[in-house]
């Protein structure tokens, strides 16, 4: 690769990353309210779209991760002329799951050793099993008022993999017909805009923000875009330019997606929309210094690259925190609880989501991608072995 090439795709990358970590503090202002007092923040438009904005967030995960993971689909099937589709759900499982299990272990040795932990064990056990199972949504959905409540953040992974599996099956069987690949995507976005609106117009917010039919359309928007990339390559003169016009949108569209209203309805739709371009435009060509100076200022791409185990971590350590500090000021306990928060999503960086990284770089898993279906059972074994 060329060093102008190189310096492209780093730009590039850090302008993802930045972009992540703008979202990872939405989420976790957004779940402030666990830890400080909210009166006030409703006064002011700022203090609103700040505090108030993790559904447009998550937005921009599903968004990104999706685009990232299909683009990454598309390619790898265009060197090797083949997708595995089972080891591919297998990478994207091991890529959530390391972190997400160990989170749970360090939870369950909190409820059996923490007396201040009144969470019925009934709750935690089914919590437990529909979070390793990927379908804690849609007990969510039937369970508001008795489920652990530390853990109802993690719908997201639920969702996330439950869309994965629809993108990686619709890739799959249209891999070879990149055109049609575009329609269907197309389709089932338009279906999803459509659906999402009628949900929360016939059952409501709380039902329409935990169905995954409902929540689809942004990581469907995501592998949409990177569907269309073999189709835009004319376009890239002017990609710099569509990046930093969708950057500088998402700043309205921020504010009239925060309303539960707004983002079930067209300010949400467009949000996907700008998010899909601003990959697209990053991915055709370098982003201008005006997008990719901001976006790769340093603390922000750490935090990028980080969100995983932030967005992991951040939910239960607050109400850790709120639970054992509830006659200290909400300064410190802010200070506190962040601090732990680092703490925690380092050290599950360092102790298990650095070796799920080395064992999907390893030569073994490279010799499982490009295998032949027929020994994927017996090289998964190997794998495993080692």
């Amino acid at each position: 690769m060329s060093d102008r090439s190189t310096a492209a795709s780093t730009t590039r990358n850090g302008a993802f990353d930045g972009l992540r970590g703008l979202a990872i503090l939405l989420v976790v202002l957004s779940h402030g309210w666990t830890l400080w007092p909210t009166t006030g923040i409703d006064k002011s438009t700022v203090s609103l779209d700040l505090f108030s904005s993790g559904d447009f967030a998550v937005s921009i995960f599903f968004v990104v991760g999706a685009f990232l993971a299909t683009d990454s689909m598309l390619r790898h099937a265009r060197r090797q002329s083949k997708l595995h589709p089972w080891v591919t759900l297998l990478r994207r499982y091991l890529r959530l799951s390391g972190q997400v299990y160990f989170l749970l272990l360090v939870v369950m040795l909190v409820t059996v050793l923490d007396t201040s932990d009144l969470y019925p064990h009934t709750e935690t056990r089914n919590g437990f099993l529909h979070v390793i199972s990927y379908t804690w949504n849609w007990y969510l959905q039937g369970h508001a008022l008795v489920a652990r409540p530390d853990l109802g953040h993690l719908w997201y992974l639920s969702v996330d993999l439950q869309v994965f599996v629809l993108i990686l099956f619709v890739v799959a069987l249209l891999i070879r017909h990149p055109g049609w690949l575009v329609l269907s995507l197309a389709g089932i976005l338009a279906a999803a805009l459509a659906w999402r609106t009628h949900v929360y117009d016939t059952e409501g917010a709380y039902q329409a923000l935990l169905r995954t039919t409902a929540r689809m359309d942004a990581p469907i928007a995501g592998a949409l875009a990177a569907s269309l990339m073999p189709f835009v390559g004319r376009l890239r003169p002017l990609a710099p330019f569509v990046g930093l016009l969708s950057l500088v949108s998402l700043i309205p569209l921020a504010h009239l997606s925060r309303p539960v209203t707004g983002y079930f309805g067209w300010p949400g739709a467009a949000l996907d929309a700008a998010l899909g371009l601003f990959m697209i435009s990053c991915s055709l060509a370098q982003p201008s210094r005006l997008v990719g100076v901001p976006l790769s200022f340093r603390p922000l791409t750490v935090l990028g690259r980080r969100s995983l185990g932030i967005y992991l971590w951040h939910y239960p350590v607050f109400w850790f925190v709120a639970r054992h500090t509830s006659s200290w000021a909400w300064e410190w306990r802010t200070v506190l609880a962040f601090g732990i928060t680092v703490v925690t999503s380092v050290a599950s960086e360092a102790i298990v989501e650095s070796r799920v990284r080395r064992l999907l770089a390893s030569a073994a898993w490279h010799e499982l991608e490009t295998s032949t279906p027929r020994f994927l059972t017996s090289r998964a074994k190997a794998l495993v072995g080692r």
